[in-house]
């Protein structure tokens, strides 16, 4: 057991290990074993503090549930000073929209936020975002907390000079909040370097008004220039041109983000097996990301199959695996299985036991 030790101004008995624990359960109703979890984290002398944490929390909205999540994720959290620490930053977000319920989830979702700094990044992040978004937009970020949670972690002075840069290209305010929600750690780019990546995206042939100009921007942001150029000399060992390389990457620039095996183990499927050319994969670049076991590799040997017997074209390949689930089997499996008896039988065998060429990587 550990010595008693000075308690200041603090009236409440010492708690021991145990009574951590029965307070853990007691006051927030945590499991036993998720109470000795989080009291091995914690080093509670008294309860007073503990006390004020969860009456505070309790005043604003927070119920025992909310509280027993936040304690779990962060138990430093219930012995911090609730009026100096955490107050301030509760009443600055409700000073400032994120209140009742989103204020809730907010930092239930992840409680650190509230061992942010208030002057040097709370208050910062929101004042930033109330001079760069309109009020609606505001409303939708603050509706979705983990986004608003990336806001306020990623948060940098250079998001305000590169927002800027996106509005002087024309990219509309609904595709900027949705960089801000999926990649704000793109708009904390270098502003330089931002600036000469929103150039080499629009002379790739990027519509700047469409969502994948976003897109193409955080890929490129995201990866240097080296290892752009390793995956670029895959698609060249398959015979692609650049020119090839960028119009697929135009329609579909996420699939850059994948790694060199998957995008080697994609076009070595699709061209070496299904025989597709790379203008059939830019007509339909969705296939890309699609399952290998749950539809690429079924729906392709029932489509070889009946392009072999004649009863559909080649042609119908790129459609057949995009569709979903219910229409495919209407089109391409209850309209032929009269005349291919068989058919279920190859299409679920190969669901299930795949040959090791179209396991995922």
């Amino acid at each position: 057991m550990k010595k008693k030790g000075h308690f200041g101004r603090d009236r409440s008995p010492p708690a021991t290990a145990t009574s951590t624990v029965d307070y853990l359960t007691n006051t927030l109703g945590f499991a036993r074993e998720s109470a000795v979890a989080v009291a091995e984290e914690l080093n509670i002398k008294t309860t007073t503090r503990p006390d004020l944490v969860v009456q505070l929390f309790k005043s604003i909205g927070f119920t025992p549930t909310h509280i027993a999540t936040i304690v779990s994720k962060h138990p430093s959290l219930l012995l911090a000073d609730p009026v100096k620490t955490l107050a301030p930053k509760l009443q600055f977000f409700s000073n400032n929209g994120v209140s009742g319920s989103a204020l809730v989830h907010i930092v239930s979702a992840d409680p650190v936020i509230l061992r942010r700094s208030l002057q040097n990044q709370i208050i910062p992040c929101i004042s930033f975002l109330k001079k760069v978004l309109p009020t609606d937009h505001k409303s939708r970020l603050f509706s979705l907390p983990s986004a608003a949670l990336g806001v306020v972690h990623k948060f940098s002075e250079k998001m305000v000079p590169n927002i800027e840069t996106l509005r002087s290209h024309g990219v509309p305010e609904s595709n900027i909040l949705r960089m801000l929600i999926l990649r704000p750690r793109t708009l904390s780019f270098n502003t330089g370097a931002f600036k000469g990546i929103l150039k080499r995206v629009k002379e790739m042939g990027f519509d700047e008004n469409g969502l994948m100009f976003i897109h193409g921007v955080c890929t490129l942001c995201g990866m240097k220039k080296a290892k752009w150029e390793s995956k670029v000399s895959v698609f060249r060992s398959f015979g692609w041109g650049e020119e090839e390389v960028i119009a697929l990457f135009v329609k579909q620039p996420k699939f850059m983000n994948s790694s060199e095996a998957r995008i080697k183990k994609s076009l070595d499927f699709f061209m070496n097996e299904l025989h597709w050319m790379p203008e059939d994969i830019s007509k339909y670049p969705i296939v890309l990301f699609l399952s290998f076991e749950k539809r690429v590799v079924p729906r392709s040997r029932v489509l070889q199959l009946l392009i072999e017997k004649g009863l559909v074209t080649r042609r119908s390949m790129g459609r057949a695996l995009i569709i979903p689930e219910d229409q495919f089997l209407k089109v391409f499996m209850s309209s032929y299985e009269k005349k291919i008896p068989e058919l279920w039988e190859i299409y679920q065998s190969n669901k299930v036991g795949l040959p090791q060429s179209a396991v995922s990587v």
